[in-house]
């Protein structure tokens, strides 16, 4: 009995192994590198990494049709059909001031020719960065795994072009990226964050959570009411000899508490470092 034991425990263990791998691979730069496209263009870049999947999708929806697009994969049992969108390209320098591209490929969910958009409609996104060979090919550098997880609201990914780029920067002593604003706004009360896109050339592209960047419920109260309430929050990269740099963020203007039994006046920093292990900012 001992021994079947052992030998199912064994055998689970090694199915939960394996499952962990296939879901997590080991990023590879050689393997990345063996992609390489003769350009950049929407044609190209969907039929390197979408062939076989794409096909027809009717859209008859402005923000769809603002931008290259094509289905892909079939209609689900609801009548939905995902559809992707090629974003403009964004150059970029890597810390050794190298050109580098990045391209994101955002897929949205179609029903009847419009994109599916509600306040909870979400939308996901694949990210590709690239450089530039001497005989005028791109490279892939990196890109995004599986499953990263996007906020996004009325049917569209929390992936604002400009932002991005204004919010471009070194992030460690190796690694470029960009801290940009997101936001969501409910019942009267606009609520920010920032995210940190990481554009690392020995890892997988991803995108985390740095904080808080201010809230403010003008929409709900009057600027003279005790119950109205207006913060934010800006970000500072401290530079130094680590793999990634800590971030200061201070706190300015009049806060809620958590439980929203108070409002202060605040004016405060406090710091934030990556951690590599549980791949956060906290």
């Amino acid at each position: 009995m001992k021994k079947l034991l052992l030998s199912l425990a064994l055998s689970l263990g090694t199915l939960s192994a394996t499952t962990v791998m296939a879901a997590a691979p080991a990023f590879s730069a050689s393997q990345m590198s063996q992609v390489k496209i003769k350009d950049l263009s929407f044609k190209e870049v969907m039929r390197q990494f979408y062939s076989g999947r794409m096909g027809y999708a009717s859209v008859n929806d402005e923000y769809v049709e603002s931008m290259p697009n094509i289905g892909l994969d079939s209609i689900d049992s609801d009548g939905e059909r995902t559809v992707a969108l090629m974003r403009p390209v964004i150059p970029y320098k890597n810390v050794a001031g190298e050109p580098r591209y990045l391209v994101i490929i955002e897929k949205v969910q179609v029903k009847d020719g419009s994109l599916v958009s509600c306040h909870a409609c979400t939308a996901t996104a694949d990210l590709y960065s690239f450089k530039k060979l001497n005989n005028g090919q791109f490279q892939l550098i990196s890109k995004t795994p599986k499953n990263v997880d996007y906020s996004s609201n009325w049917g569209r990914v929390g992936l604002n072009q400009e932002s991005i780029q204004e919010g471009l920067q070194p992030l460690g002593k190796s690694l470029i990226g960009s801290v940009f604003l997101n936001n969501y706004m409910s019942f009267g009360t606009i609520s920010s964050w920032w995210d940190v896109l990481h554009l690392p050339e020995n890892d997988f592209i991803n995108l985390y959570t740095l904080g808080d960047a201010g809230a403010e419920n003008s929409g709900h109260y009057e600027e003279g009411s005790p119950l109205h309430y207006d913060y934010n929050v800006t970000f500072k990269a401290l530079p130094e000899n680590a793999t990634y740099y800590p971030i200061k963020l201070t706190y300015k203007g009049e806060k809620p508490t958590e439980d929203y039994d108070r409002i202060n006046s605040v004016n405060y920093s406090k710091i934030v470092k990556f951690d590599p292990v549980k791949k956060e900012y906290k």
